[in-house]
């Protein structure tokens, strides 16, 4: 299987990472709730563990989205403490299993198996109904197609009289086409910035210029080159990232005037620039390109080192130009290349306009940051189209990312062109269109009421059967006819008053301790005549359990709160017994009975004696960390005595005809209640068997260490008995 662990601890992802690992199956893990969705967007998961103590709000968006988008994906919920209400919110999402830890493969494999036999079960429930040989969406959307190809041969007829469709498409590609030309020319203006780059780092006298910190004969060096070059901005910096000169074109001004500052600090913050200062290299190599919004305008900067004869940094030097200029020189460039009047748009990695050849107000062009993020996140893949309505002009917007070399996104860049050359169709054109499609969705309408009437006929009788059922009424069943999708609702619905018949008598029979699993074996039994209630003798493993001093330990609580303590208590052990085959026969007070080797079906002494040990053996690991988590709040511990024996038992529906209770009786199960008051002998949580479970056990004693007691006389026994402690290897 291919599974995705999602949990808070990094320690509980790990061990069940491992578990699955074992198993053979294809594991990752997630730690922060927030980026599932991305890894199920590109991915398959066959099932999905997670956290039940995530954040409420990470959980309950993960299981909604889970069930809507991936509903085929099977969940377990894992637990390390109850949390009974969160438990049963999560239910409402359709979650049915459980893994509480410790974590471990018997555990996890239970589970699993669980899982597997629910789904089987629900595949042989799916068996028993007739099949769908002509589903009833085919009824309905056969003539509905045949009208709609009707009425779309004849609106194509009219659209393609004006040839809209290939007018669109060559409007599309046009824009595409554009917006390739724009992404081109902007790395062609980084490729000069570079070319300049180079030229000025090597220009004699510039390294001692910058050793001296000399800000006028660096700027006589540097201003006929800006003006040869046709740069607008020339800075150089000292191995500190601080200006000890800036040479930048005054805004308006002739070719030849530039300003001229130095002892600016604020370029030794720009991420571009520490990468040179910090001499990094990567594979195109040290030079790199970033925006700097500063005082003087937004200008898109190169980066590069200047070195000393000795390989040592000794300044920065960075060429740049403004973003506004690169706008323009892109404009003009797409007109000379394409004869098509584009305009561009140069937006921050936020979506925020900073330079337009538009003159609108910039906020009429903004993005905003949620399309931005999708334009990032998608920038592999594909570009954006959008439409903008400017100076009373409709356009469409190609947006990509603004990358430079190294990969890095600096912002969007946006290239429009105007609708208004696309032809529309005629007034005439749009009459027939809309005469046409409404004498078409009337006469569809005409044919769905009719078709209506035909399924909701049969859906009433349903709906009347339902109703009477609702009322106790369980010998309703509507009659079956046809092979379509309602003569599978018709066989479904008498299917289910069947399964409620038999589900009266399974909660009187096991309450609702019983594993699903065994719910099922007990129902094919009933209806085969296997399982018999009448009363048989069977060997058995009886296991009994009882709270130490209870009575004293409760007196001075409330009933609500002792009725908390004990459900928390059996809400811990009950799923225990369950995963090891076990059936919880009784509730009393602070003691529980249960049995092995009866239900579903019969098991040698041999089976029964080894579930029963497996399952005291976890009963005391749960009960211990219950207590632990009890004495941290303030609470007493609940020291739990466990007896365990195997041996004859008469099991079988014991009370009167219309009250029915499946009862095991008998000297075993005498004996079992007192092997458990020996435990008082040890004075903690402790589990006595009978020397019949100790020998029922074989080969597998060697899995549990067993202590022997010696020999104990016990109430309604003339001889002594050998008895023994049971205590866990793990």
């Amino acid at each position: 299987m291919r599974v995705i662990i999602i949990q808070t601890e990094e320690e509980s992802a790990q061990t069940l990472h491992n578990l699955f690992v074992q198993r053979g199956d294809l594991v990752e893990i997630v730690l922060l709730a927030r980026d599932f969705r991305h890894k199920f967007d590109e991915n398959h998961y066959d099932l999905a563990v997670i956290d039940l103590h995530l954040p409420e709000k990470d959980l309950f968006q993960l299981l909604k989205y889970l069930r809507k988008k991936h509903p085929e994906t099977l969940l377990i919920i894992t637990n390390k403490y109850p949390d009974l209400e969160r438990e049963l919110e999560v239910k409402d999402y359709g979650v049915e299993w459980f893994l509480r830890a410790p974590f471990n493969k018997v555990w996890l494999e239970k589970t699993l198996t669980r899982i597997e036999d629910v789904l089987d079960s629900a595949k042989d429930a799916q068996a028993a109904f007739p099949k769908v040989r002509i589903p009833i969406q085919f009824k309905i959307v056969f003539p509905f197609l045949i009208l709609a190809l009707i009425l779309a041969i004849g609106a194509g007829f009219l659209i393609s009289r004006v040839t809209l469709e290939s007018i669109e498409d060559r409007f599309i590609n046009n824009l595409i086409e554009v917006g390739h030309l724009t992404a081109s020319w902007v790395v062609e203006e980084e490729n000069r910035r570079l070319e300049s780059l180079r030229a000025l780092a090597y220009t004699e006298g510039i390294v001692e210029a910058i050793r001296a910190r000399d800000a006028e004969v660096l700027r006589e060096l540097l201003v006929g080159e800006a003006i040869n070059r046709g740069e607008e901005a020339i800075e150089i910096l000292d191995n500190q990232g601080i200006t000890l000169v800036s040479v930048r074109h005054r805004p308006g001004g002739g070719r030849e005037v530039y300003d001229y500052t130095k002892g600016d600090t604020s370029f030794a913050d720009q991420e571009f620039v520490q990468r040179v200062l910090y001499q990094q290299v990567d594979d195109l190599g040290d030079k790199y390109g970033g925006l700097v919004r500063g005082s003087w305008g937004d200008y898109f900067y190169v980066a590069g080192p200047i070195y000393d004869g000795e390989d040592q940094l000794v300044g920065v030097i960075l060429v740049g130009r403004s973003v506004s200029t690169l706008a323009d020189e892109t404009r003009k460039a797409l007109l000379g290349e394409e004869d098509t009047f584009a305009h561009i748009t140069i937006y921050d990695i936020y979506g925020v306009p900073i330079a337009s050849t538009f003159t609108q107000p910039s906020e009429q062009l903004l993005l905003g940051i949620d399309l931005a993020d999708e334009i990032l996140a998608r920038q592999r893949k594909e570009s954006r189209l959008r439409p903008l309505h400017l100076a009373n002009v409709d356009y469409r917007e190609i947006v990509g990312v603004w990358e430079v070399r190294g990969g890095y996104d600096l912002g969007l860049l946006g290239a429009s062109l105007a609708e208004n050359f696309l032809v529309n169709p005629s007034q005439i054109t749009q009459l027939q269109i809309f005469v046409l499609a409404t004498l078409g969705l009337l006469f569809i309408m005409l044919i769905g009421y009719l078709l209506a009437r035909s399924i909701t006929t049969p859906l009433s009788e349903v709906v009347g059967a339902a109703s009477k059922v609702s009322q106790g009424n369980w010998d309703t069943t509507v009659e079956i006819s046809g092979n379509d999708e309602l003569a599978f609702l018709g066989s479904a619905f008498n299917y289910m008053v069947a399964n409620l018949q038999e589900g009266e008598i399974y909660r009187d029979l096991l309450g609702r301790s019983v594993t699903p699993q065994i719910r099922e074996q007990l129902r094919q039994g009933l209806s085969s005549g296997e399982l018999k209630l009448e009363g048989q003798n069977t060997v058995a493993t009886v296991i009994i359990t009882d709270i130490r001093s209870f009575t004293t330990v409760s007196e001075n609580q409330t009933p609500t709160t002792i009725l908390s303590w004990l459900n928390q208590y059996y809400g811990e052990l009950v799923p225990v017994i369950a995963s090891h085959g076990g059936v919880t026969h009784e509730f009393t007070g602070d003691s529980l009975m249960a049995f092995f080797g009866i239900l579903p079906a019969s098991l040698a002494p041999s089976e029964s004696a080894y579930q029963a040990c497996r399952a005291a053996t976890d009963m005391i690991r749960v009960i211990e960390l219950m207590n632990t988590s009890r004495q941290e709040l303030g609470e007493p511990p609940l020291i739990t005595g466990i007896g365990i024996n195997t041996g004859m038992v008469a099991a079988g529906g014991m009370g009167s005809a219309d009250r029915l209770h499946y009862a095991v009786i008998g000297d075993t199960v005498n004996a079992t209640a007192r092997l458990e008051g020996l435990t008082k002998e040890i004075g903690q949580t402790s589990a006595i068997i009978s020397e019949e479970t100790f020998e029922a056990l074989g080969d597998r004693q060697g899995e549990f260490k067993i202590v022997s007691m010696g020999t104990r006389i016990v109430k309604g026994k003339a001889e002594s008995i050998n008895i023994f402690r049971l205590i866990s290897l793990e």
